[in-house]
């Protein structure tokens, strides 16, 4: 038997994939269990060095395509009759499923062909509507008993777009694809989801059933305990979708307000989106904030957030939802308080006891400075429940716990 990860979500140290493929691989290694990840193309040769991932898929998780001629004419029309304005540069759902997964599915046959034993075990990290078409009509192509078991995380929501804009149609995109895969649904193909949170809208909406598969952490370093005045952060991508763009004016309406903090801010971005842009000329000009320019190696990541006493996660959530987050999982892990927004998987984990911190709504900035305010006078408390809940915590998040996941849920459909 060998576990297969095909990722095309694995291109940079960046990415959550990375860390995921560098700690269940050291995971399987410990249990001399054979295991090959295939990652982009484009992926950044030092992670081939590194973990052995072969570059295999041309186009990635998060790439997405533009409107053909005739969707362009529609929208222009539609725009006329409502009177609105039209974007021609507006990505499209319907064309980026199309493409996008006769794409996947091409580079599923290109496969190394004892890649589909019927021995292994297939684990996608990550699948979307743009891949999921691609992945069924791969497998419906092989004889029932020459297929290997597939393992497929849902880790988006079904409104989740590359583009950062709900989806209109990926619900029904996502329906149509579990009928086309159905007759193998829990035979050879199963689903899970990092959080029971996803599980039920899965469950809900499409009637499948799916199990957890927690994300591990990578490397974790408790928690140290305050001293002086407190440091709040935000690490990973400088997006909208992760409220980025909040910073500023929370921030400023807290120091208005006597706030005696300071703050360390990751900016990374690929300086497309006007407000991610916007939010960091002012972050610039702001004293008490120290900027971290571009990406961190695990080393750096783990450094610079044990020097962070609050974690702020103020993600969208409409557009971020119930996803879950590898900083999520590493500041709980670290036994580290957290800030975030309601209607996310992090405020919900705060609600139920899983995590220390507090939760603001409605979403904007000002609201994000009033709970960031409401947890400071009593941070060290704070601390102590936070590190007392990072023991539960620890034993379920890790890359052990992950691939003990994978090995019961293939075994019981042996």
């Amino acid at each position: 038997m060998e576990i297969i990860f095909l990722d095309n979500g694995l291109s940079s140290k960046a990415e959550h994939s990375y860390n995921l493929a560098k700690k269940v691989g050291e995971a399987l290694t410990r249990r001399a269990l054979r295991y090959r990840v295939f990652g982009m193309k484009s992926m950044d040769p030092s992670i081939s060095g590194e973990i052995d991932a072969i570059p295999h898929f041309s186009r990635s998780l998060y790439e997405h395509e533009t409107p053909t001629r005739n969707e362009r004419r529609l929208r222009s029309l539609i725009a006329m009759i409502r009177g609105a304005s039209f974007d021609a540069s507006s990505p499209s759902e319907l064309t980026s499923s199309k493409i996008l997964n006769a794409s996947f599915e091409k580079d599923l046959d290109a496969l190394p062909a004892e890649v589909w034993s019927p021995a292994n075990i297939i684990v996608i990290p990550a699948i979307s509507q743009n891949q999921i078409f691609g992945l069924i009509r791969c497998l419906l192509a092989r004889p029932l008993n020459l297929r290997p078991r597939v393992i497929c995380q849902l880790m988006f929501p079904p409104t989740w777009t590359s583009f950062g804009r709900n989806a209109a149609f990926g619900q029904g995109l996502y329906r149509k694809a579990f009928r086309l895969a159905d007759r193998m649904i829990g035979k050879t193909l199963f689903f899970t989801t990092e959080n029971d949170a996803i599980g039920r809208l899965y469950r809900d909406k499409f009637g499948i059933e799916t199990k957890i598969l927690p994300i591990p952490f990578g490397q974790t370093r408790r928690a140290a305990v305050t001293v002086g005045r407190p440091r709040l952060g935000f690490f990973g991508y400088s997006k909208s979708d992760k409220g980025f763009h909040l910073l500023p004016e929370a921030i400023e309406f807290g120091q208005n307000n006597g706030l005696e903090a300071d703050f360390t801010v990751q900016v990374q971005h690929g300086g497309w989106e006007r407000t991610t842009l916007e939010a960091e000329r002012r972050l610039r000009s702001m004293k008490g904030v120290r900027l971290i320019e571009g990406i961190l190696s695990s080393d750096e990541y783990m450094a610079e957030t044990h020097k962070i006493d609050v974690m702020l996660l103020p993600y969208d959530p409409f557009l971020f939802g119930l996803r879950g987050s590898g900083i999520f999982t590493e500041s709980v892990a670290s036994g580290r308080p957290i800030v975030a927004s309601a209607g996310t998987f992090a405020a919900k984990s705060i609600q139920r006891g899983e995590a220390e911190g507090e939760v603001f709504e409605p979403y904007n900035a000002r609201e994000l400075s009033g709970a960031i305010a409401r947890l400071l006078p009593d941070l060290a408390m704070r601390q102590t429940r936070a590190a007392e809940r990072a023991k539960a915590f620890v034993q379920t998040h890790s890359a052990d716990s992950y691939v003990d996941v994978l090995l019961a849920h293939a075994n019981n459909y042996a």
